[in-house]
């Protein structure tokens, strides 16, 4: 009865070893698939995203270039001091934070998105060729 229970111990256990190797061989696989390979004039010294993915910034020396949805010109750029060689994006605070380690700098800088919105052919109130739109969205359909 004992060599039956230790029989089935060690089978237990050499079971239970090939099946979380296999398992565990299972679950490592990785399948890549480059989307785009963006060519930049300067070096890149860092990279970093903003919190839904839309805009990816690239810091060279003395410009934080921004690209969206994977152009491959930037459609913006922020002059900065061209010893930054690091940064990171706060998400909540929408916060661009560069920072350098020679001139032991941090700036951080807030990222508004400006967006154009058509108002040709909606109604509106005073002047159509005002400098100023003021634009109110009530109807979410």
């Amino acid at each position: 009865m004992r060599v039956k229970t230790n029989l089935l111990i060690i089978s237990v256990v050499i079971f239970s070893l090939v099946m979380s190797t296999s398992g565990l061989a299972a679950t490592l696989g990785v399948e890549a698939n480059r989307l785009k390979q963006i060519s930049i004039e300067k070096m890149p010294l860092d990279v970093a995203t903003s919190t839904d993915g839309k805009l990816m910034f690239v810091l060279v020396p003395g410009e934080v270039l921004i690209f969206s949805n994977l152009e491959a010109k930037p459609v913006s750029r922020i002059g900065v001091d061209a010893q930054f060689d690091r940064m990171t994006f706060a998400e909540k605070l929408d916060l661009l934070i560069l920072s350098s380690k020679t001139s032991k700098k941090v700036d951080m800088v807030r990222i508004d998105l400006i967006s154009e919105i058509s108002i040709e052919g909606s109604p509106y109130l005073g002047r159509a060729d005002a400098l100023v739109t003021i634009a109110v969205f009530d109807d979410y359909q």
